[in-house]
């Protein structure tokens, strides 16, 4: 979700509907069926307006779920989105997009839809089922007929890192504006050692992905990246500033990789529950880890993945854990 964050805006990343049509190997989700009636959407949109309005800020929302188009009411949604002048992001598997759907989504002008791929055909489908790979592949290129921004989203895992390059090329044959990656965060502890990178499996990807970088096959923007593909610029982590999740129960959380809901909007108004959080103050005031104080790179990495780390340990404000500095 690279392209989420941009500069002089707060982004929201909403989970609209739990439901999918995919049963990903790799996905923290548990509660498939909490889906947001059309009231409750229009209700959090009022009060995420009156939260960026009363920091003078401009709006980005991405939408998302489970699978954002799986939502009934999600194009009404996306309408009023920008109809108020917010920025509007689309997180989807792809799966559900044909060509009406394109050219719906085209008419919303959204700053960019982004497909989850996992690899060439016969490991994305292993991750995230049959036949999963064609039909995103298909949205893919219908988006694209339709001018539609698409940006890919790779996420690695001891399944498909070593799958970077034929995705990478593949991307770019059909047009692809922009093929990113990040590191799988794992919510079931029995899957952790299965599915996570190594750290060498982890620098094995990242001085690949450096090689893909000065051809532009791949953007290398996030945690450690910048290790591999020199003078890029280091995303650094939205969680307790600039970014905000929101669930389709109302709960609000500071990243969805991280085990922390600090309230709902259910039961006050956003500013109130963002201003009172102890979790969002540590996270956005977070020192250096300890580890890192003496890094050259430390001022713009500040400790790498917070997520990735406190899947791993319990502890998000250590260093990162597959760094090998």
């Amino acid at each position: 979700m690279d392209d989420a964050v941009y500069r002089g805006a707060h982004v929201l990343q909403w989970h609209i509907t739990h439901r999918c049509n995919l049963r990903c190997s790799h996905c923290y989700q548990t509660d498939y069926g909490r889906e947001t009636t059309r009231e409750e959407l229009f209700g959090a949109l009022d009060a995420y307006e009156r939260f960026v309005r009363g920091r003078a800020l401009a709006a980005q929302i991405n939408l998302t779920g489970g699978e954002p188009l799986a939502h009934p009411d999600f194009f009404a949604l996306a309408r009023e989105i920008r109809r108020r002048g917010m920025a509007l992001g689309v997180l989807s598997n792809g799966t559900l997009i044909g060509d009406a759907v394109a050219g719906r989504l085209a008419d919303l002008d959204p700053r960019f839809v982004q497909i989850s791929l996992d690899g060439t055909r016969r490991v994305h489908d292993a991750i995230r089922g049959e036949g999963s790979f064609d039909r995103a592949m298909y949205g893919v290129d219908a988006l694209k007929r339709r001018g539609v921004r698409v940006n890919v989203s790779f996420t690695a895992q001891s399944l498909n890192y070593r799958s970077l390059v034929p995705l990478a090329l593949q991307c770019r044959a059909h047009g692809v504006d922009k093929l990113w990656f990040d590191r799988v965060v794992i919510a079931k502890e029995e899957d952790v050692s299965a599915l996570s990178l190594t750290t060498e499996q982890f620098r094995a990807l990242v001085k690949t992905a450096g090689r893909l970088s000065r051809l532009g096959l791949v953007d290398c923007g996030r945690s450690l990246q910048f290790l591999g593909a020199k003078g890029t610029e280091v995303y650094r982590c939205g969680a307790g500033g600039e970014l905000l999740i929101l669930l389709a129960d109302g709960g609000l959380m500071p990243c969805r990789r991280l085990p922390y809901v600090i309230g709902n909007i259910r039961d006050g108004e956003i500013e109130d529950i963002v201003s009172h959080s102890e979790i969002m103050r540590s996270l956005a005031a977070a020192p250096l880890p300890e580890g890192c104080r003496d890094c050259e790179h430390a001022a713009r990495c500040r400790g790498g993945a917070k997520c990735v780390t406190c899947a791993r340990t319990g502890d998000p404000f250590g260093k990162d854990v597959n760094c090998w500095l």
